[in-house]
C-alpha cells in the first residue's frame, strides 16, 4: 500500500461493499457513504481494521487508520 491508499480504497478491496457491512455488523449504506465521505466512524474504525487484516491487508493497522484520517483532516 503506498501513501496514497486512502479509506475510499481500503473499503472498495469489498467487492461488494456489502461484504464489508455484513462482516463488521453495518448498514451497506453506511459503508457507501464512509466511502464517499473517505472517512470511517471512530466507532468502526478497530472492526474495519480487524476485517482487512483477516482479509490480508497486513499494513491496515490502526496507526495506518489514524494516519489516513489525519492526512483527510491536514488536506481540508
Amino acid at each position: 500500500m503506498t501513501e496514497n491508499f486512502q479509506i475510499s480504497d481500503l473499503i472498495d478491496t469489498w467487492k461488494p461493499r456489502k461484504q464489508l457491512a455484513d462482516e463488521i455488523g453495518a448498514n451497506v449504506e453506511a459503508v457507501h457513504k464512509w466511502a464517499k465521505a473517505n472517512r470511517i466512524p471512530s466507532e468502526w474504525q478497530g472492526l474495519v481494521v480487524k476485517a482487512a487484516r483477516s482479509k490480508g491487508l497486513k499494513r491496515v493497522t490502526a496507526d495506518w487508520m489514524l494516519k489516513a484520517h489525519e492526512r483527510q483532516v491536514d488536506a481540508a
